[in-house]
């Protein structure tokens, strides 16, 4: 996976990346969460899969996810 991106330097195309990039990471964080916190996968640590997601992010992740305030904003 690339770390750096060179992103031409034209207003609206810079805008249109960004937020398709932004909308990419909301889906993964999403299904990562639909799967391996609350889903089948529940438990299981994705880390050998997505090799750059360390365990510490993980659990940082999983936490967050099961935290209170967390839940209460999805509901509403």
């Amino acid at each position: 996976m690339q770390t750096h991106f060179e992103i031409p330097n034209v207003e609206p195309l810079q805008s249109k990346i960004i937020s398709n990039i932004n909308i990419k990471l909301c889906q993964f964080k999403s299904t990562l969460m639909t799967k391996y916190v609350f889903g089948s996968y529940e438990g299981k640590n994705p880390c050998l899969k997505y090799a750059n997601n360390d365990k510490e992010t993980w659990r940082l992740f999983v936490q967050s996810r099961e935290s209170k305030v967390w839940l209460v904003s999805e509901v509403t």
